[in-house]
């Protein structure tokens, strides 16, 4: 005897839904935009003056001409570390395959991030991102480039000892099993990429009502203090909301792309935008521009 067309449609639908509930949520949205470097060349003392000079720029945007939305707060320095890559001199296997590994250390704590990054959603969220030490935490999440490009990133952060070296592939192996699955030589040595040591100065604490989520923003400045302590070689604003079950409300992803694009077209802003800049992670694979052949 047939099934009733109404409980096929239900077990199918429970079906469906279960497939989609094995899947990994976007848990946050950032926006990005490069600035330009030359704009917050100085001193730190010049430096926040500047940041504090374009915050007033994109608030005036937001609460008048853009989204006509209320922003808190102000752009002040929260973070200052350093952070390095690492990747097989001559091959970059790891970048090659799609990841991004680096160790950022911050008052003397040490914290590695593997990150895995695909315009496919699908390719993205079925890597296993699990780390090995205490307290890991992973994080699913759409980058979104000017003038408004996707890309899926899957990443795990977990702090290390500090005798723990990093000097050949099977230490991010050994610390993200999932690496395993490349199957890149684990006898490899791995290298700072460019020889490059960045020193991050991150300035947050600003944000904008979009509705049901607030929008935080954070301006990151990178420099390689051992050439310049005055000027960046990358500037870049970004801003994004979180929600870990996806619960992202048309009002607030169309508030966001209109934000987004007001940041890129606005003639007092865009004086600020980069052009032709490379991103944070392209800067620091050209900044050698042998270290991959």
């Amino acid at each position: 005897m047939n099934k009733p067309l109404s409980i096929i449609s239900a077990a199918l639908l429970s079906l469906s839904t279960s497939v989609l509930a094995a899947d990994v949520d976007v848990g946050s949205r950032e926006y990005k935009i490069l600035l330009d470097t030359t704009s917050f060349s100085g001193n730190a003392t010049t430096r926040a003056t500047k940041v504090n000079n374009y915050w007033t720029a994109l608030r005036n945007l937001i609460e008048n001409d853009s989204i006509e939305r209320d922003t808190s707060g102000s752009l002040s320095l929260e973070k200052s570390r350093t952070v390095i890559f690492y990747d097989v001199k001559n091959s970059c296997d790891l970048f090659n395959a799609g990841y991004i590994f680096r160790e950022r250390i911050d008052n003397g704590n040490r914290e590695v991030t593997l990150k895995f990054r695909s315009p496919d959603r699908f390719i993205a969220s079925k890597k296993d991102m699990d780390g090995t030490e205490s307290g890991w935490e992973s994080k699913f999440e759409e980058d979104l480039a000017a003038p408004f490009s996707s890309k899926y990133s899957y990443s795990t952060k977990q702090g290390i000892s500090q005798s723990k070296n990093l000097n050949k592939v099977d230490d991010p192996v050994g610390l993200f099993p999932g690496l395993d699955d490349e199957n890149i030589d684990e006898t490899l040595t791995i290298e700072k990429v460019g020889n490059l040591t960045i020193n991050e100065y991150v300035y947050k604490n600003a944000s904008v009502d979009l509705g049901a989520l607030d929008g935080e923003f954070s301006l990151t400045l990178w420099y390689n203090e051992t050439v310049s302590t005055t000027q960046p070689i990358v500037a870049e604003i970004s801003f994004k909301y979180e929600d870990t079950n996806e619960g992202f409300s048309n009002n607030v992803v169309t508030r966001s792309k209109s934000l987004f694009s007001a940041m890129q077209e606005d003639s007092t802003l865009a004086s600020w935008n980069a052009q032709n800049s490379l991103t944070k992670t392209a800067t620091v694979y050209q900044y050698d521009s042998s270290f991959c052949d």
